[in-house]
């Protein structure tokens, strides 16, 4: 056994982490790594059996990267431009005013929008659509209005409020990549993501087992091999404990396309690695729309605000755990490095992350792409990241003592 995977075997008996899904490759599958450590769940009396490739889990924000490519997509046809206002296919957009700032009394500062949004800044989080259950003016705003974040269970309803930045000129984590698996919807005649991402993605990649929440009821297959969500013992924080919140479970709503897919780990890297070989095998994407998919595109600004929410250690683990030492920027599909990480990602690599401590990357130059799987709260746990580390540099090891070339 290798010592990345010794420490993560030793961290699952211990019950410091639940467990792990670990899975690697190249682009055309000559190289393969796929291991499970721990168990389905810790609950004493639940079912403790080993974790598994096929067993299920919430990939949560993982389900922006496919998202963004039925995006480009639907760009790619003409379905959908990357750079022209969206109001066309999302006119709840247009008007939407940007809160300034608060009066002493806390009422909102509110003014219109200047500058168009576009599909562009809601896939690079730079529209200004924020999550209003963390961003601290919506908060504010929520509280001078005296409502609560909406429950909805349908994009339109949830994600309905005002923007927090004007368009282009900072960088936010929230919502926008949900609302652009509203305008694929659209734009495809109101046919559900669902579909669109069997028809156009899952089945061109040989991904049968993947759905949103809101399609679970019909795979009781699936539900079957769901693993228990865990938490860190509030008591004893180096061990964990099954958790009782609910993943995102949307149970006859809409596609969330930010945070609504479940499925199997190994199901899940098919579309990564599809992602990765599409330059070349164009399944997925053509070789112009692959390049574009790759391209840093976050304004001065933008880049700016990200970087510095960068500085700080939970942020950087919580956001593909990029190593401290490069800058960053946001390509359509994920976060990138700028510079080579010395024996690991190289400059261009692609990585975000889903809550319950998931991780991917797409490093192109090295030909190779990862997944780290697990199903524990909260996001950015110190212990994943430290393991995730681990695995990543292991694996680059790994693959560069069997592809000479690097």
């Amino acid at each position: 056994m290798r010592p990345f995977e010794e420490a993560i075997e030793a961290a699952s008996a211990a019950e410091e982490i639940p467990g792990a899904v670990l899975l690697a490759s190249d682009r055309h599958g000559k190289f393969k790594y796929g291991k499970a450590f721990g168990k389905r769940s810790v609950r004493d009396g639940a079912d403790r059996s080993p974790l598994r490739l096929d067993s299920v889990m919430w990939i949560a924000s993982c389900t922006k990267v496919v998202t963004a490519l039925a995006a480009l997509q639907c760009c790619e046809r003409g379905l959908l431009a990357l750079d022209e206002p969206i109001y066309q296919v999302l006119p709840e957009f247009k008007g939407l005013p940007v809160i300034k700032g608060f009066k002493e009394d806390g009422s909102p500062v509110l003014e219109p929008h200047k500058k168009p949004i576009t599909l562009r800044h809601l896939l690079n989080h730079s529209s200004g659509v924020a999550y209003d259950e963390t961003h601290p003016k919506l908060m504010a705003w929520h509280k001078w209005h005296r409502t609560r974040p909406n429950r909805s269970n349908v994009v339109e309803g949830r994600f309905s409020y005002p923007l927090v930045f004007e368009p282009g000129d900072s960088w936010c984590y929230g919502a926008g990549v949900d609302w652009a698996g509203v305008a694929v919807e659209r734009a495809n005649g109101g046919t559900t993501l669902q579909r669109y991402f069997e028809e156009n993605i899952f089945s061109p990649v040989g991904v049968r087992d993947i759905v949103f929440s809101s399609y679970l009821h019909t795979r009781p297959d699936l539900q079957a091999r769901l693993v228990d969500m865990s938490k860190r013992d509030p008591k004893n924080p180096r061990k964990v404990i099954r958790s009782n919140a609910r993943p995102q479970h949307n149970e006859r709503g809409g596609c969330f396309g930010g945070l609504g897919l479940f499925g199997p780990p190994e199901e899940f890297m098919k579309v990564i690695q599809g992602i990765l070989a599409t330059d070349k095998d164009h399944k997925l994407l053509s070789v112009a729309s692959a390049e574009e998919f790759f391209r840093p595109c976050l304004s001065d600004k933008a880049k700016k605000a990200l970087n510095k929410m960068l500085t700080v250690e939970e942020a950087r683990i919580g956001m593909g755990n990029l190593h401290a030492s490069v800058t960053k920027n946001w390509a359509l599909g994920g976060i990138v490095n700028e510079e080579d990480v010395p024996g690991g990602r190289k400059a261009g690599t692609m990585t975000w992350t889903g809550l319950p401590n998931l991780v991917w990357f797409i490093d192109r130059k090295s030909d190779l792409c990862g997944l780290y799987a697990a199903q524990l709260y909260p996001p950015a746990d110190a212990k994943s990241g430290e393991l995730c580390g681990l695995f990543e540099q292991g694996l680059y090891g790994i693959y560069q003592k069997t592809t000479p070339k690097l």
